[in-house]
């Protein structure tokens, strides 16, 4: 008997090997548990692409944290997370700094949206030119071009995609002292409601998707402005316009991704590039990822 003890301990201790080796892996591009970001004006479709690939794959959890996209950046250069959902790339000089702290990303294009002015449902100034919308951002010129009301404009929250991709366009001038930002989406759309001279800034993927209720009962809630081309036509933003890029203001939707090749991160964003991420861009009314990124027409006056 005094034999058999340690007999059942070793053949215990193989079992136990035995089973540690085979067991199934905990990250895979369908299963594991993983954290991304997104910037806020892209929830909509980020909310709808995980729910519809977590019922496919019932084994992978994926948790969001909307936030502005400079945070979402941040977010990925401090380890926080793998994936990120901006509308830029970092620049070569932060791929660099990222290397420097052993992360790769791969980026790319998987959507394309817009920037999208909204105003108070009472406010008959709903065409804009892009050279009084620049006058607007700057403080030049901050009055409603038909009322001559004086005006201020709200974006969804300091250095959203929507900040950042309008700060950009102004060609290295500033915002003007009548420019500001609120905390959320819906805190912005409430503001332009209780305001009828705002010019609020939002993004077209939170009206995109027209079957949704709470895209119907939004667009109840305010007017969309057209914005002038530089062949002199209006435009507001649909899937058409974007597709086309007709609407001045449309602009790529990036995945960034340093997650492992085999692991539920790039899973993830394979999904969303491929066949069925593309027919759900549909279903939202977004434009397709394939293409190039474009430069930024600017405005010289």
């Amino acid at each position: 008997m005094k034999k058999t003890v340690p007999f059942l301990a070793l053949a215990s201790s193989i079992l136990l090997t035995a089973c540690n080796t085979s067991s199934t892996p905990k990250d895979t591009p369908r299963r594991g548990k993983k954290t991304m970001y997104a910037d806020l004006s892209f929830e909509p479709l980020m909310a709808t692409s995980s729910y519809t690939f977590t019922g496919i794959y019932p084994d992978s959890e994926l948790d969001f944290v909307y936030t502005s996209e400079t945070d979402a950046m941040n977010a990925m250069a401090q380890g926080k997370t793998r994936t990120i959902f901006v509308s830029r790339d970092f620049t070569a000089k932060e791929k660099k700094n990222l290397r420097a702290s052993n992360i790769t990303v791969q980026s790319e294009i998987f959507a394309h949206d817009a920037v999208t002015f909204i105003v108070n449902l009472g406010n008959n100034d709903t065409l804009l030119t892009q050279k009084q919308l620049k006058e607007i951002l700057t403080g030049k010129n901050a009055t409603w071009p038909v009322s001559k009301k004086p005006l201020e404009v709200v974006f969804d929250r300091v250095q959203s995609s929507n900040f950042n991709f309008m700060l950009h366009w102004l060609d290295g001038k500033q915002f003007g002292k009548d420019v500001h930002a609120t905390k959320s989406t819906e805190e912005l759309i409430q503001y332009v409601q209780d305001h009828p001279f705002t010019l609020g800034v939002i993004g077209y993927n939170l009206i995109s998707d027209f079957d949704d209720p709470a895209v119907q009962n939004r667009l109840k809630q305010f007017r969309i402005v057209g914005i002038q081309d530089l062949e002199g036509d209006y435009w507001r933003p649909n899937k058409a316009s974007i597709t086309e890029e007709k609407y001045p203001f449309y602009r790529p939707i990036w995945y960034i991704n340093s997650g492992a090749p085999d692991g539920l991160n790039t899973g993830f964003v394979h999904f969303l590039s491929g066949r069925q991420g593309q027919l759900l861009l549909e279903k939202c009314e977004l434009g397709p990822g394939r293409g190039t990124p474009r430069e930024i027409n600017f405005v010289t006056e």
